[in-house]
């Protein structure tokens, strides 16, 4: 198991453990208190929960090499799990909208307040500490997975620190109308939040380019190879599968290297390139020129110093 596979496993393994805890907790509390805050958090948490889970299985699969019935790997697992907890955050905010309007029609004092409190305030802090380690994790091995379950967690800080207010507030001021109002707060922030991802995912599923300050990093360069014998390079191609990067392209190099030289061109570009994206895969396809191909062959030298002609 590589550093990233490591780092991406206990990042999972953190955020089922936590998200089991943090679940069955609220959920607890939610049901005896009456709150449709502290509940709200409670069915937040369970759906964090299959996240998790998802994520804890996405990023064992989505690391495996290609195989037979997978040439280009399994990266898309992990996107397509992204897109689900995506859509789980949806479910949970809909869930959340059902039982606030349950609440405004029949309001409801809340019992065990100091409890309610304490659960949400507990939460407030696991949630925390386990985002900060999951979008660490994240943004070191590029996982969209780890991403999404950090954007879970930070959901679950936000509406926390909501839920939390609005209840000390209700504490000392009786409105019981603040419990419906933060649930719906709640569903909307989780709403908003999710929005970016599941448009992020759709397009990593559909093949987008990669984004262009990568595309400008990537012809930068090939361009730092361009001499005689490397005249440039056309029909760049990209797209993103999980963590891993899909780089393709021609690279159009003097008509007159043999074999072996054009292939030890194609090992530079591509060692400079990985050493860029390190988790890429890259393919060049390496075509002889045509416009200067008569000046190659008229004797611009395959050792030592290009000739003036092929400079032109």
């Amino acid at each position: 198991m590589n550093s990233h596979t490591s780092i991406r496993s206990r990042a999972a393994t953190l955020a089922v453990v936590t998200t089991v805890a943090l679940t069955a907790f609220k959920l607890f509390v939610g049901v005896i208190s009456g709150s449709v805050g502290v509940l709200s958090e409670g069915i937040h948490s369970f759906l964090d929960l299959v996240s998790a889970a998802v994520s804890y299985f996405t990023v064992r699969q989505a690391v495996k090499p290609a195989d037979e019935d997978h040439p280009f790997g399994h990266g898309k697992i992990e996107t397509l799990s992204s897109l689900f907890e995506a859509l789980l955050l949806v479910a949970a905010a809909a869930l959340i909208i059902s039982e606030a309007v349950d609440h405004f029609r029949n309001p409801q004092p809340i019992q065990h307040q100091g409890l309610a409190m304490a659960a949400i305030l507990i939460s407030l802090v696991v949630s925390y500490f386990t985002y900060r380690h999951n979008l660490a994790a994240a943004e070191k091995t590029e996982s969209s997975a780890l991403r999404v379950n950090a954007l879970h967690f930070l959901s679950d800080v936000v509406a926390s620190g909501g839920v939390l207010a609005g209840l000390i507030l209700m504490h000392f001021t009786g409105w019981t109308i603040l419990d419906p109002l933060l649930g719906l707060a709640v569903a909307i922030y989780i709403v908003v939040i999710t929005v970016e991802q599941i448009k992020s995912a759709l397009l990593e599923l559909s093949d987008v380019q990669l984004p262009p300050e990568e595309l400008a990093r990537i012809r930068a360069i090939v361009d730092n190879f361009k001499s005689c014998r490397v005249l440039g390079a056309h029909d760049v191609r990209t797209r993103r599968s999980g963590v891993t990067r899909h780089i393709d392209f021609h690279l159009v190099v003097c008509g007159s290297m043999s074999v072996d030289q054009s292939h030890a061109v194609c090992d530079q570009v591509e060692a400079k390139l990985l050493a860029e994206f390190p988790t890429a895969s890259v393919n060049i396809h390496v075509e002889p020129c045509e416009v200067e191909r008569s000046l190659c062959e008229s004797g611009c030298p395959l050792v030592g110093d290009c000739g003036k002609e092929c400079l032109k």
